[in-house]
């Protein structure tokens, strides 16, 4: 059973790393964020679309395999991502610079995942992006690399 549509689906849906013209937690214009237009991109599989909002010095802190640069990363995004066929949105929150978002997805030949992401925008781009997730489904599957 799927636990709904994709949030490119959804007209409810707003956007991420939606950069807002509102101060930061410093004072700094231009880096306040929403749901980043990266969660909405991904999900809807605009994984173009969503690698363009990634800073070329991006930093990724996940519980399996390593990415050591933003084209890594981007790659694995859209092999993943792929294989996603639902995601509820389950909570979202920001502050400045960062935003936090609560999702279970469903993904093929592994089911149900839940995940915890947080954000980190400057210069109108993700420069941080930590999940934090149950990693059994996905190392019994072999996606656990040597990272």
């Amino acid at each position: 059973m799927s636990c709904c549509r994709l949030a490119g689906q959804s007209s409810a849906r707003k956007s991420l790393t939606d950069s807002s013209p509102a101060e930061d937690r410093h004072g700094r214009p231009g880096n306040a964020v929403r749901r980043p237009r990266y969660h909405e991109a991904w999900t809807a599989k605009n994984f173009g679309d969503a690698a363009s909002l990634l800073a070329a010095d991006l930093h990724v802190e996940v519980p399996v395999n390593h990415y050591p640069t933003t084209e890594s990363f981007a790659a694995a995004l859209e092999s993943f991502g792929s294989m996603t066929t639902g995601l509820a949105l389950l909570a979202e929150m920001s502050a400045g610079d960062e935003a936090m978002l609560l999702y279970d997805m469903e993904v093929d030949g592994l089911g149900r995942l839940r995940v915890a992401e947080h954000f980190t925008v400057a210069r109108g781009k993700i420069v941080r992006i930590r999940q934090v997730h149950d990693t059994a489904a996905l190392r019994a599957a072999g996606f656990a690399g040597g990272g």
